[in-house]
């Protein structure tokens, strides 16, 4: 054995493009830096070896995905296989890989399906859909006792938008909010109706939660139609697509976010988060979102589970995660018995002063919640 083989169907092209694109590229400055340092040490043979990274454009295609997992595991038959970026193609791979009894290893896909459908072959190391908006949503209640009223924009035909909208709407209502509950479908660029029954509900707080195309949707409306709330959390308002598509108009909006760059944490392997930063933008010329540092991390705790199992078996590897708690630059990992994260914990952010700040937990914050909007 020369080589331990990564396999990843990743979406290059198609509607997840610019998210996955960076998320690949997290992974791959983690395979240089690996490579640099000769390889991973593998206990059991005593020696380093280097990583090779095989990976597949599915286009953002469920079916190209499935198909392409498959052939990571029957014909490329790679040692560990790495999930897609996406909910959709997550789940997709998922199927497969649990079908095959393969190891996923799931840094892109927030979906809560893959929870409830109670795989045993996926490994997650990023936050449930269902957890997104809680912290928002607390944070408001903590800054405004009187805040009443929460609309909720969710796209009817994405699972990923949908289970957002579930956690949050259990959330609000046990702070004891009226949530509004306002669904459109996702790519529908035509949402002045929607927006103005969001208006007729006088919301305080308004959290939008489709995909990142809805997303950016919801903001040119509420713009173009001056709509007012103390308050406005969109899911896409924690990637630089946010600010570069609304520029000064992204000032004051919310959002939730898996990582930050002003993360105070003390990693117990691997960069901390202002190291990753640098290196990544040192690579890539560009700052890292959140979507760069799940696929840096990921490998990190690929090669912690290696390093503590001693092998690269992938049965071995996936029940030592399962064991493993870690600290990363990306924060906490840690699993219940069947692979689901519990460890992690998402930040709420807000664009201040041309700069995404985090504002909420207090022990991360970085700048005070600017509020009302």
């Amino acid at each position: 054995m020369e080589t331990i083989n990564l396999g990843i169907p990743i979406s290059l092209t198609g509607r997840y493009s610019i998210q996955a694109t960076e998320s690949f590229q997290g992974l791959q400055l983690f395979v240089s830096d690996i490579n640099r340092e000769g390889g991973i040490l593998i206990p059991n043979i005593g020696r380093k070896l280097p990583l090779e990274l095989i990976h597949y454009d599915d286009e953002s295609s469920v079916n190209k995905c499935r198909k392409l997992t498959e052939k990571l595991i029957v014909n490329d038959g790679v040692d560990i296989l790495i999930g897609p970026y996406s909910s959709s193609l997550a789940l997709g791979a998922a199927e497969v890989a649990e079908r095959r009894g393969k190891t996923l290893w799931n840094h892109g896909g927030a979906t809560d399906e893959i929870e409830r459908r109670g795989f045993t072959c996926v490994i997650s190391s990023i936050s449930p859909a269902s957890s997104y908006m809680r912290g928002i949503i607390n944070l408001i209640r903590n800054t405004d006792s009187e805040s009443r009223k929460v609309a909720l924009l969710s796209a009817l035909d994405s699972g990923f938008s949908q289970n957002i909208a579930i956690g949050a709407e259990a959330e609000a209502q046990k702070l004891g909010f009226e949530a509004g509950d306002f669904k459109f479908k996702s790519g529908d660029e035509d949402l002045k109706g929607l927006l103005q029954e969001v208006k007729g509900f006088e919301p305080d707080v308004i959290l939008g939660m489709g995909r990142a195309g809805d997303d950016i949707s919801i903001a040119k409306e509420i713009k173009r139609q001056g709509l007012g709330a103390n308050a406005i959390g969109l899911v896409v308002a924690s990637i630089k697509l946010f600010r570069d598509t609304l520029g000064s108009f992204s000032e004051g909006f919310i959002s939730v976010s898996q990582w930050e760059r002003g993360l105070a944490i003390e990693p117990d392997i691997g960069p901390t988060p202002i190291e990753f930063s640098e290196r990544y933008k040192g690579a890539y010329g560009i700052e890292p979102d959140y979507v760069a540092a799940q696929g840096y991390h990921i490998g990190l705790v690929i090669q912690h589970c290696m390093l503590l199992s001693g092998t690269f078996d992938d049965a071995a590897l996936r029940d030592t995660a399962k064991k493993t708690e870690l600290k990363t630059f990306y924060g906490l990992f840690k699993t219940d018995s069947f692979g689901n994260q519990r460890g992690h914990e998402t930040v709420v952010v807000q664009w201040q002063g041309g700069r995404k700040v985090i504002v909420y937990p207090d022990v991360y914050s970085e700048a005070p919640l600017i509020y009302p909007l």
